[in-house]
């Protein structure tokens, strides 16, 4: 998906208590979600290190955590699955 809707004040209502890194951890997750159109990988380190964040491991469980699901196929947004 190369596109997908993005709604500013919704995105800041529900991110607003986010530390910086954790802002920058969710919505590159986010992307790799859209671009690949599949489940994140299971494992947090993977995870990280898809996003270029293998030093901030903490605060990409954390965002997994608050705004994924975790599925035997790996971390899932609902909205993402929504807008795909």
């Amino acid at each position: 998906m190369n596109y997908y809707p993005f709604h500013v004040g919704d995105y800041v209502t529900h991110t607003a208590h986010l530390s910086p890194l954790e802002d920058i951890a969710y919505r590159r997750l986010l992307d790799i979600c859209y671009i690949t159109e599949a489940p994140l990988p299971v494992d947090v380190s993977a995870c990280a290190r898809l996003i270029r964040m293998r030093e901030n491991e903490a605060e990409v469980a954390q965002v997994l955590k608050e705004f994924f699901v975790s599925t035997d196929a790996g971390w899932v947004s609902e909205r993402c699955s929504v807008e795909i």
